[in-house]
C-alpha cells in the first residue's frame, strides 16, 4: 500500500515516477485495494456533481437560515457583477458566489460535500465548480483535481484534528484553502513543487486563524470567510504557478499550524467565548436568540 504521512515523501514520489499529486492521490486510493481506478474516479466526479448541485439549488436563493444571520448573499454577489463597480473577473465573482451558496445551504441545513469540514465546505467547490464552468476543463482533471486536494487534507489530518474545537478555523476554513490551492494548480496542469507550494502558501497565511462563531452557529463569520477564502487559494496558486516557491517546506508550515493550534486559548476554537462571539453585537444576538428558542411562538 503507498502511503504518505509527509509531504515531501509525497513530492519524492512524484519526482521519482513522475507523476501529478491527483495522479499519487487516486494511486494512493486504488492501493487501498477495495475500489478499482475507474470506481475511485467516478466517486469524485459524484462528489463533484454534489458540490455544482449544492452551489445551483443555493445559488439565487433568498431564503432566510433559521437564525436569520445569512441567506441572499451569494445573489448579491452574482448580481453585482454586472454593476459598474464591478473590478473582478467572472471567474473571482463565481468563486466568491460559489463558496457563499454552499455555506448557506450548509446553514439552510441542506446537503453539502464536507471539505474537510462542513464549517469549511465552500473553498474547495467554489473554485473547482467556477473552473469548471470558466474553463471547461475536461472532467478527469477536475476529479483529479477534487483527489488533490483530498490528499492535502489527508496528510494534514495525520498530525492535526480538522476542527476548530482542536485547532481554531485554521484547522477548517485554513485547511480547506490549502485544499483548494492545491486543487487550482492540479486543475491547471500545474508540477506537483507548484501544487505544494501553493499549499503552503495558502496555510501560511491562515495561520493562527481562530474559531468564534456567532452564537455558536456555522454561519457569522463562517460564511463569508468561505467566499474570501476561495480567492486566498486563488492567489496563492497563482503565486506558485509564477514559480514563486515557498521559502518555509510544506511540512514545517503544518508543523507551525500544530503548534499554534495548541497554543491557542479554548476560548478562540469554537467556543463562542472570544474573538467576534463576544463582541457587544453578538452577545445581543446570542441573548435575543436564546429568548427564542425557550419561548416559541405558539401555534395554533
Amino acid at each position: 500500500m503507498i502511503q504518505f504521512t509527509q509531504f515531501r515523501d509525497l513530492l519524492a514520489y512524484c519526482q521519482q515516477e513522475p507523476c501529478s499529486v491527483g495522479e499519487a492521490a487516486l494511486r494512493y486510493e486504488e492501493s487501498l485495494g477495495d475500489r478499482s481506478r475507474e470506481e475511485i474516479l467516478a466517486g469524485a466526479r459524484g462528489l463533484l456533481e454534489q458540490m455544482r448541485s449544492t452551489i445551483e439549488s443555493g445559488l439565487f436563493c433568498e431564503d432566510k437560515s433559521l437564525s436569520g444571520l445569512s441567506g441572499g448573499f451569494s445573489k448579491k454577489v452574482m448580481d453585482f457583477q454586472n454593476s459598474p463597480q464591478a473590478f473582478m473577473s467572472p471567474l473571482e465573482h463565481r468563486m466568491i458566489a460559489y463558496a457563499l451558496a454552499t455555506l448557506e445551504e450548509n446553514s439552510r441545513m441542506r446537503k453539502i460535500v464536507a471539505c474537510p469540514t462542513a464549517g469549511g465546505s465552500g473553498v474547495v467547490p467554489g473554485v473547482l465548480v467556477a473552473l469548471w464552468q470558466e474553463k471547461d476543463l475536461p472532467m478527469e482533471r477536475l476529479e483529479k483535481a477534487l483527489l488533490a486536494a483530498g490528499l492535502v487534507g489527508e496528510i494534514v489530518s495525520h498530525r492535526m484534528y480538522l476542527s476548530g474545537a482542536a485547532a481554531g478555523c485554521q484547522a477548517e476554513v485554513g485547511v480547506a484553502t490549502g485544499m483548494a490551492a492545491a486543487a487550482i494548480v492540479e486543475a491547471v496542469g500545474g508540477t506537483p513543487e507548484q501544487t505544494l507550494n501553493a499549499t503552503a502558501i495558502a496555510l501560511k497565511n491562515t495561520i493562527g486563524l481562530v474559531c468564534d462563531p456567532v452564537a455558536g452557529l456555522v454561519e457569522v463569520p463562517c460564511v463569508k470567510r468561505n467566499g474570501i477564502a476561495g480567492i486566498h487559494a486563488s492567489a496563492a496558486a497563482t503565486m506558485a504557478l509564477a514559480d514563486i516557491v515557498s521559502f518555509v517546506p510544506l511540512d514545517e508550515v503544518v508543523d507551525a499550524m500544530v503548534q499554534v493550534g495548541q497554543m491557542m486559548s479554548p476560548k478562540l476554537k469554537e467556543s463562542a467565548e472570544g474573538g467576534l462571539a463576544k463582541t457587544d453585537t453578538a452577545v445581543a444576538f446570542t441573548e435575543q436568540l436564546r429568548q427564542k428558542q425557550q419561548n416559541p411562538p405558539c401555534r395554533d
